[in-house]
């Protein structure tokens, strides 16, 4: 079991390493983490290109590791564990110098059988979201204490520094479908988030982890949604807990095709999602910077999956957007503009980035390692809508 957690002196001595790299806090005045983090969404300890990958992001200027329970059914925590053992034992890294985030809510694979286990036995888990055949999904204070207690033993680590509500938002997809009134179902919805609050403040003072937060994809949606996550409703269950919580992160999809976490004006006084969490000093981590879904298709920000008209219009949208603000012209690839815009962006702490080869990495790295003046963009963004 590795012992400790991040901390400000070890992140920013971390970041002394690479003066080439930006850091960022977190949580205001605490600790730095990279401008992209390593998104463990496909890795898998049995594969040992991931295990390289991972290495040689942590080693080159990388702090940030953002994985789930769900991910590779425990294989994503598992290679998590495994290199930074490897390294720390090594004596190359230490461990308060890196960010871990690990999610919790899906129901899938092993835990699935363990629910099916439980329901046998007459004991399954509360408040239970039965969504599809081989998926469930729970964020229920019994739930969160079994899964926190796993993935610690997982990651081979005694804290995790920000565990995250994976897609809580299940429960209202399973609410609109069960034909359940929206007020009452939006009341529902908080219930259970404040109750696994009250919970994750007790994980805290146990020192099982330092933050917790909330990742959703409905965060951005516009608030007449049935399935919108309000941002403003769940920090007000954060502040009603206690004015010291440590509701610090969220995390939602942002991208060049999906932009409404800037552009959507669905929080109180007409702020966007991000101008939110900006006024409330909480971090903000953005996913799917490259795989966007639009009217339920998946489109790669990458014009080297594609060939023939897909690749000539791919590289027709990376010009239009490069035109649209000036430090954005002369990139060479969709992909590095993807990032680009994203990191260039006031307020987004961090871009959860698929870094499952070494490639990749190095991809990253270079964009990371070149300068960018960060400022709001907000106009920029409305014009990307807009395309």
């Amino acid at each position: 079991m590795i012992k400790g957690s991040a901390t400000l002196e070890g992140t920013l001595n971390y970041a002394q390493k690479y003066p080439l790299l930006v850091y960022q806090p977190l949580v205001p005045t605490g600790i730095r983490i990279s401008g992209a983090g390593f998104g463990c969404y496909r890795v898998d300890v049995r594969v040992k290109e991931h295990q390289q990958a991972l290495t040689k992001a942590l080693l080159s200027g990388i702090n940030l590791i953002d994985t789930s329970a769900n991910y590779a059914d425990g294989g994503s925590e598992r290679l998590v564990g495994k290199v930074l053992c490897d390294l720390i034992t090594a004596n190359k890294i230490k461990r308060e110098e890196f960010v871990i985030v690990s999610k919790v809510g899906y129901l899938q694979g092993e835990n699935y059988s363990l629910s099916q286990e439980r329901k046998s036995e007459g004991q399954p888990f509360k408040d239970l979201v039965l969504y599809d055949k081989g998926l469930e999904h729970c964020i229920h204070p019994e739930f969160l204490a079994e899964q926190l207690t796993r993935s610690l033993d997982r990651l081979g680590i005694e804290t995790v520094d920000c565990y995250l509500l994976h897609n809580p938002e299940y429960y209202l997809n399973w609410a609109k479908q069960a034909q359940v009134p929206k007020i009452d179902a939006r009341a529902e919805y908080l219930r259970r988030i404040r109750i696994a609050f009250l919970h994750l403040e007790e994980e805290v003072a146990a020192g099982r982890i330092q933050y917790y937060g909330l990742s959703s994809n409905t965060f951005p949606r516009p608030a007449s949604h049935f399935d919108f996550t309000s941002l403003a409703d769940i920090w007000d269950i954060a502040q009603s807990i206690s004015p010291q919580h440590h509701f610090r992160v969220i995390q939602f999809p942002l991208n060049l095709l999906e932009t409404a976490g800037v552009t959507e004006k669905n929080q109180p006084g007409g702020k966007s999602l991000v101008e939110f969490a900006v006024d409330k000093g909480l971090g903000i981590l953005t996913n799917r910077p490259l795989n966007a879904i639009r009217e339920e298709r998946l489109i790669r920000l990458s014009e080297n999956v594609y060939q023939g008209e897909a690749n000539r219009q791919a590289n027709e949208f990376k010009s239009k957007v490069a035109m649209l603000d000036p430090g954005w012209i002369n990139i060479p690839a969709l992909s590095q503009l993807a990032l680009r815009a994203l990191r260039s962006t006031a307020g987004i702490t961090a871009v959860l980035m698929g870094m499952r080869q070494e490639v990749y990495v190095e991809d990253v790295l270079h964009e990371l390692r070149q300068p960018c003046e960060v400022v709001e963009r907000k106009k920029t963004w409305k014009h990307i809508s807009e395309l």
